[in-house]
């Protein structure tokens, strides 16, 4: 393998990605020590973009690059990443989050954290990041944060892959009492908990999937990994993702973590450095994310159940009895369709909302420097009906805030012959209908695009994407969230959520009702949402 030394002499090395070529090997040496490989679609003959690898760390030494299939790699430096073109980011959602560049996938280590020294409060959002190219590998862990769960400001990359593997899921939890013994000046000490993924990188040949901490003792701006890792050695095949949270039925800290097929197991800890197991459980049908929370049954603090999901929204309810968790309701779904994906919850909100953000992913942004972006954050509720319970999931109240302009319109009729229409503006739209006892199908068409409502079959239909209308006799009411790229649907009390591709046509700026049979909606509420700068 021919290797090709460069001498470093500025900050960055500049990388043309095609679209239309394979992804090549990346490999890199120092002191003839192989200290990183990654994946990209190297192209120098038709590149669509350009990355720019860091080399900070490598400043005023000389470097050895090769590319597996091999072919020649250039030494083109700068001090500074071009400028995107404006074109290139005509489809970046307005009220979503989007890294500046590169592929995002599942949300890791949601968390609130409130500095002990400053008094200010920060919501942290992390996930799984390739900083190189806008399809999935060289898994890193992304960082941003928010004041209020809308604006986020996005920071430096918190963990990078290392020799015993790529970055995979985790997730993140306060040590208050400092139970780690790893805590250093007055903020309090933030942990998270991730996947090394073994075999993933060349570096990490032959070598398992093990669960590992990383630690922040400065308010979450810097990482480093614990010396003594794994907290959790290899169990099963590629067992990964821990969920870990705090049980105050039984006083310690709970790890819940994927391991094969169907089946989670459920760990515990006294100092959250070592880890012992408890028992396994089966969410038949579900596989890797686990999130696990409890959650009061109508708001009452004497009914607690356990909420345990995996990446598809499966969720069962779980009651702690002798020690153990026991499912007292099978598998019922919260999310339908394919484009919300391995939700988690934030850990230590201090207003105690149980809070989630899912990936929405197999979305199309055309021509754009990035790939996936994250839902708009959630409230998730435990409400009886009869004798079952029904997960309930509906978007934060700080969603109002972007409101910049609403109406409020209620008896609305239309027909074929005589639709409905509401001129709209190239913006994200939070859209709210009651349509009470409406049996009759109806189309929304908002920016060209066509949802389908269809009463009598009890479902809503966003292309081949369908999701459940209503969930017992009560009026029919239905929560759109549209954005540039993407719907999302809540209906009824929530009980069921839908993301869905829709490419927002801006040059039909319209909102059309139409029905082959006279329908009445008794409310209907539209506010155009404006993401101002903070």
């Amino acid at each position: 393998m021919n290797r090709k030394p460069i001498f470093v002499h500025n900050r960055y090395l500049v990388l043309p990605i095609g679209k239309h070529v394979n992804s090549r090997k990346i490999l890199i040496w120092s002191d003839d020590r192989l200290v990183e490989d990654f994946d990209l679609r190297l192209d120098y003959i038709n590149p669509c973009e350009y990355v720019y690898y860091d080399l900070k760390n490598f400043f005023g030494k000389t470097i050895e690059l090769a590319v597996q299939p091999e072919m020649e790699i250039l030494d083109r430096q700068t001090s500074h990443p071009l400028p995107q073109s404006s074109q290139s980011l005509n489809y970046r959602p307005r009220i979503h989050f989007t890294p500046k560049h590169g592929w995002i996938n599942d949300p890791n280590g949601l968390l609130e954290y409130t500095s002990p020294v400053t008094g200010k409060k920060t919501y942290h959002l992390f996930y799984q990041y390739n900083p190189y190219d806008v399809i999935w590998g060289n898994m890193h862990w992304g960082h941003a944060i928010s004041e209020d769960l809308l604006h986020w400001e996005e920071l430096p990359i918190a963990l990078y892959p290392d020799d015993d593997g790529t970055m995979f899921s985790g997730s993140a939890i306060i040590d208050y009492e400092n139970r780690t013994g790893l805590k250093q000046g007055d903020e309090h000490v933030i942990l998270l908990y991730y996947t090394c993924a073994g075999h993933t990188s060349v570096r990490s040949t032959g070598k398992p999937f093990i669960q590992c901490l990383a630690y922040s003792t400065d308010g979450g701006i810097t990482f480093e990994k614990y010396k003594n890792n794994p907290v959790v050695p290899h169990i099963a095949e590629d067992n990964r993702d821990p969920k870990v949270i705090w049980c105050e039925e039984m006083g310690r800290y709970l790890m819940a973590l994927y391991l094969n097929d169907s089946n989670f197991a459920i760990l515990v800890s006294d100092d959250l450095l070592h880890w012992e197991h408890l028992q396994n459980i089966v969410i038949e049908g579900e596989a890797e994310c686990p999130d696990i929370y409890p959650l009061q049954v109508d708001g009452n603090p004497n009914q607690r159940k356990w909420i345990l999901s995996g990446a598809s929204h499966l969720y069962v309810v779980c009651e702690y009895r002798n020690g153990r968790f026991e499912i007292v309701q099978s598998p019922r779904r919260l999310h339908y369709g394919r484009n919300h994906y391995a939700a988690q919850t934030f850990s230590d909100v201090s207003d105690g909302r149980r809070i989630g953000i899912a990936w929405n992913r197999e979305l199309e942004f055309p021509r754009a420097p990035f790939y996936g972006q994250m839902s708009i954050p959630f409230e998730l509720t435990l409400r009886s009906r009869k004798s079952e319970y029904d997960l309930c999931a509906q978007p934060i109240a700080q969603l109002h805030t972007l409101n910049a302009e609403a109406s409020v319109l209620r008896n609305i009729e239309f027909t074929a012959q005589e639709p409905w229409s509401m001129p709209l503006l190239p913006a994200a739209y939070r859209i709210y209908m009651d349509m009470g006892h409406c049996g009759n199908p109806f189309t929304i068409n908002i920016f060209g695009q066509d949802v389908s409502v269809q009463p009598q079959k009890n479902r809503i239909q966003v292309k081949n994407n369908t999701v459940p209308l209503a969930f017992d006799d009560r009026e029919k009411r239905l929560l759109i969230l549209v954005d540039s790229c993407s719907i999302e649907l809540f209906t009824g009390d929530g009980q069921a959520i839908m993301t869905a591709p829709l490419l927002c046509d801006y040059n039909l700026k319209r909102l059309i009702l139409s029905s082959e049979h006279p329908v009445r909606l008794e409310l209907l509420e539209i506010s155009r949402l404006e993401h101002t700068v903070h």
